[in-house]
């Protein structure tokens, strides 16, 4: 990363501002686009990032996805700038666009139902924890404009009924999210517990949920694996070949 007037991060095939951004580039949203995937990759397809900040992860699955259109839907308007800049100077800008808009008032516009394959969401997720004195940052982090199930309610009316919503989530959070799911009627398909080295235990987990148009009768066996992002070993970071492995087509 560069210094706080010039923040950047070089991918191979784009590069990503967040100095406008009040929740910069993290590892949750980077992983978040190198894991997710929709039920038929192949294919072209219609993939929304929710509360996308730079951008960085809808630019990381229009890579992926070649054939793919991306829509990110921001609230703040620096962050939408942001995005939209990135977006530009990316090649893959006319297959993107950002809109500024609260996810919930987007979920229910007529040209948006039942209309997307993939879901993505890096979301905030603070819960009752003190706040910062800036208003962008709380928008960012804490969940008071967007909670859980206002982003399960919204995949409802905008997945298509096969499309999977896929997000990042800690752990210490895990039964609010799974209330949630099965408030709305998501099941498991996905999941894989982060670790950041071998001796910590998981502190995030990336997971995948579809909806259950089948009345729960025919829902697949969970897919449950793990990575640990650092050997731990040695001085400076030093990352394990899982994490450059799922990282390999994005960094120089």
């Amino acid at each position: 990363m560069g210094r706080s007037e010039n923040r950047k991060m070089e991918f191979q095939r784009f590069t990503v501002k967040d100095e406008k951004c009040a929740m910069k580039i993290g590892t949750d949203g980077v992983l978040l686009g190198a894991w997710a995937s929709p039920q038929s990759p192949d294919k072209a397809l219609n993939i929304v990032d929710v509360g996308s900040g730079s951008g960085v992860v809808a630019l990381m699955l229009a890579q992926r996805f070649a054939e793919s259109k991306v829509t990110a839907v921001e609230l703040e308007p620096h962050a939408v700038e942001q995005s939209r800049e990135n977006f530009e100077n990316s090649p893959f800008d006319s297959r993107m666009k950002c809109v500024e808009a609260s996810f919930q008032d987007w979920a229910t516009e007529s040209d948006n139902q039942s209309s997307f394959d993939l879901l993505v969401s890096n979301p905030p997720f603070f819960n009752g924890k003190p706040k910062s004195p800036f208003h962008a940052r709380n928008l960012a982090r804490h969940d008071d404009y967007l909670n859980i199930s206002d982003l399960f309610e919204g995949a409802e009316k905008v997945l298509r009924a096969e499309g999977v919503f896929g997000l990042v989530w800690p752990v210490e959070r895990e039964a609010d999210l799974m209330a949630a799911a099965k408030m709305w009627k998501f099941h498991v398909t996905r999941k894989c517990m982060i670790r950041p080295t071998p001796q910590h235990n998981p502190v995030r987990f990336l997971v995948e949920f579809k909806r259950d148009i089948s009345g729960n009768l025919d829902v697949p066996s969970l897919i449950l694996t793990n990575i640990v992002l650092e050997t731990g070993e040695g001085e400076g970071r030093h990352f394990t070949s899982q994490h450059n492995d799922l990282m390999k087509a994005f960094f120089l």
